[in-house]
């Protein structure tokens, strides 16, 4: 029987799936009602291919400006200049095209610039805030990776100079509007598709096995995984189907729409750490740390983690090990040194990540710096 609960939905108004930004975004923008588009994106997409002067012809005279100095983990920095650069156009509506850096910046930039906060200091400030209430300038997303920011009301941001990551918190940070464009998904560099993947692999399972899953959330986090499964070795294989990138989005949305309620565990907040304060890219945090993470839980989670094998086809296999074998398949890196992290550096790294929220959510308890030491010496 299934037990009581209650599904808090978000105010996100539209989700295109499969759909060209030429054919979708000029009618949201219509249907905003809006007049100031003010575009962000990653240097790479701006100065490398012809995707931001395609969204810029469709938008014409609305699009006021085009920012490219959002940094990856949104440093905050960057996403002050990216405030300013918004405020002084005037915009009414953000477009974020690119990763979840650029994704999360923006989330920052709208919090901002309802609160009317100014600087670095401001912005901190912020993180440490909860408000509820609705903003008027929202954010339409054109995700161009699958780390899933897209679907979440919150936003992290990277104060660098103490090398810590900030979680930005309101439910009208989720943007008002998806456009998931496998033809854009397309010019995103292969480690980055695959990488980012695995970090939707990551929301996949962390969720499945967190505390606060339901069979709502099972369901779409099962599918998505498998969904990942398959559409990423194909994407290995024939980089151009555009049928596989679309659904490898289509899992990207399960994944991190779920996992985002149901929570996840010391993958994702070892990874935090990682991300925060040596810049490692989440994606590659999530490829060196969830089998080993898996492995770890498995004195917990076993009997569950039977139901992630065969959402991967893996039926005779550890989740742990369907993941692995994921990942090598992908070419992608498999151990902390292949991502630059030392050795002498994991006792710093388990101190920290201890003390850490999302890791002390982890199903198997993590009691002190000594657990987290132990899934690090097997990932390194």
């Amino acid at each position: 029987m299934t037990h009581a609960f209650t599904y808090d939905a978000l105010p996100q108004e539209r989700v295109h799936f499969a759909t060209s930004v030429r054919e979708a975004l000029g009618n949201e923008v219509e249907r905003c009602g809006v007049q100031r588009v003010f575009v962000a994106t990653s240097k790479t997409l701006h100065t490398q291919t012809g995707a931001i002067s395609l969204i810029a012809t469709t938008l014409s005279a609305k699009c006021v400006a085009i920012f490219d100095g959002i940094a990856e983990h949104s440093k905050l920095d960057g996403v002050l200049s990216a405030i300013k650069a918004a405020r002084a156009v005037n915009a009414d509506l953000l477009v974020g095209v690119g990763g979840g850096s650029i994704i999360d910046g923006l989330k920052i930039v709208q919090l901002a610039l309802a609160e009317n906060v100014e600087t670095i200091d401001g912005l901190i400030a912020l993180s440490r805030s909860r408000t509820t209430k609705s903003h008027q300038v929202r954010q339409i997303a054109i995700p161009t990776t699958l780390s899933g920011a897209e679907v979440t009301q919150a936003g992290g941001g990277t104060d660098a100079g103490r090398g810590i990551k900030l979680g930005f918190m309101n439910p009208y940070l989720v943007p008002r509007a998806i456009i998931y464009d496998p033809a854009l998904g397309a010019l995103t560099p292969e480690w980055l598709w695959l990488s980012s993947a695995i970090r939707g692999v990551d929301h996949c399972c962390e969720g499945y096995l967190a505390k606060n899953v339901t069979p709502v959330y099972e369901a779409g986090l099962l599918h998505g995984l498998s969904l990942f499964a398959k559409s990423l070795r194909r994407t290995r294989k024939v980089p151009g189907d555009p049928f596989a990138r679309s659904e490898s989005q289509m899992a990207s949305y399960l994944a991190c729409t779920n996992s985002s309620r149901a929570g996840s565990g010391a993958s994702h907040g070892i990874g935090y750490i990682l991300g925060g304060r040596y810049g490692l890219h989440h994606g590659h945090s999530s490829c060196v740390l969830l089998p080993h993470v898996l492995r770890w839980n498995e004195a917990t989670t076993a009997q569950r983690q039977k139901r992630l094998s065969l959402a991967m086809d893996r039926p005779n296999m550890s989740a742990g090990d369907a993941v692995a074998e994921l990942i090598s398949d992908l070419g992608l890196p498999a151990r902390l040194r292949d991502v630059g992290i030392k050795e002498d550096q994991l006792p710093t790294i388990a101190e920290e990540a201890a003390k850490h929220p999302v890791v002390l959510s982890n199903p198997r308890p993590v009691t002190g710096p000594a657990d987290v030491l132990q899934i690090l010496r097997t990932a390194w």
